[in-house]
């Protein structure tokens, strides 16, 4: 678990609630006055909306915002592979890209960032047994390198069994935008395990909210609250439409693209949440909660979907390729939705029944797709 007060409560939880429930309505006492959750609206900015008596904002986004800014680092260094013209694509630094993910190096230009403590390797799939963690930090590690490979190629012209470019996106010579399955398996690994299994969980919600952390202005169950929604935007109010700006990253970004219908109550439920949470409301608390999680892992679901059947409508082999990375990455995210029973074992029999042809992509069939297509459909219950 890489959320430091997280693990304390789930210390108390190994021991049992022998009682009644630290955050039950009935025996909780206020840490905060009552906050009415009506005057709570789209245009409430969360990060100015909570405050202590003293009217000091109990809200810090810090760590979570700083991961959000190393992915972005990272995913900007991996870009350099598809440049567009008149821009010259890159090849790319194996050391740099291990150095981005495991903040080493001093890579990073970001204030703070490279003197954090934080890694993106060390909060990737933080909410699974360790050894299962590792397998998934593993794979990120060997898909860096293969990327590093890959970028090798980027002036050659990519063909069944080489790597190159098709149009400007670099491929492997299996025909896979390697690029593109890191960022959206880290979308996943990272953003949605963290918000979805590990701080927003029944049994993270039980954290402390009877007093403050030492030092802090939040309690433990305030902070990770505030945390989960670091994790999707920076922004004092998440943009939730799609043709606006301030733009979302990752998965606010998916969520907006993908899931546009659901992005609003997704805000209003962390708004709404947080309420709850000031109000001593578990039930209410758990509500919210449940919004949040459904929605981001069925975005993750709708993209994947969304991704595959580009590939099959495309007509070009450049744009075939590129969906099919994507596509590829929130596959592999799948993994993370556990309120809709996906595990590692769907992930990867969706993948293997896409990649393992001759030369792997490059003689993909849409009957295969389709049984990826039809899957995902049904393990989500989308339409």
């Amino acid at each position: 678990m890489t959320f430091k007060f997280v693990p304390g409560a789930l210390v108390a939880l190994a021991f049992g609630f022998t009682s009644c429930d630290k955050n039950d309505t009935e025996s909780a006492p206020a840490l905060r006055a009552k906050l009415d959750a009506s005057t709570l609206t789209a245009t409430s900015k969360y990060t100015e909306s909570f405050k202590d008596a003293g009217g000091q904002s109990t809200v810090d986004l810090t760590t979570a915002n700083q991961r959000l800014d190393m992915f972005s680092e990272l995913n900007a260094y991996m870009a350099l592979v598809a440049a567009a013209a008149p821009a010259t694509p890159a090849t790319l630094d194996a050391a740099k890209l291990r150095g981005y993910y495991n903040n080493t190096g001093s890579y990073f230009t970001g204030t703070g960032l490279n003197g954090s403590g934080l890694s993106l390797r060390a909060t990737t799939a933080a909410s699974f047994p360790a050894t299962n963690a590792e397998t998934v930090r593993v794979y990120l590690d060997q898909q860096l390198t293969k990327l590093a490979t890959t970028s090798q190629s980027v002036n050659n012209v990519a063909t069944p069994g080489s790597a190159g470019r098709l149009g400007r996106y670099l491929v492997d010579e299996q025909g896979i935008e390697v690029n593109q399955v890191i960022q959206k398996a880290l979308i996943g690994a990272l953003l949605l395990d963290q918000i979805d299994n590990v701080l927003l969980t029944d049994n993270a919600l039980k954290a402390d909210n009877r007093q403050v952390v030492a030092g802090k202005a939040y309690s433990e169950l305030e902070h990770n609250w505030d945390l989960a929604y670091g994790y999707l935007t920076a922004n004092a109010i998440m943009t939730t439409d799609i043709n606006l700006t301030p733009r979302e990253r990752f998965l606010a970004g998916y969520l907006n693209e993908k899931n546009g219908l659901a992005s609003p109550g997704v805000y209003l439920a962390f708004l709404k949440g947080r309420a709850a949470i000031v109000n001593n409301d578990a039930a209410g608390v758990k509500t919210q909660a449940d919004v949040i999680r459904t929605e981001l892992e069925k975005t993750i679901a709708l993209s994947a979907v969304s991704y595959l059947s580009s590939w099959k409508s495309a007509s070009t082999l450049d744009v075939k390729a590129h969906a099919l990375g994507e596509g590829l990455g929130f596959i592999y995210s799948l993994r993370f939705s556990t309120k809709y029973g996906a595990d590692a074992a769907f992930s990867d029999n969706l993948l293997a029944g896409l990649t393992s042809g001759t030369n792997g992509t490059w003689s993909l069939t849409n009957a295969q797709a389709d049984v990826a297509i039809t899957a995902i459909k049904s393990k989500f219950s989308i339409q």
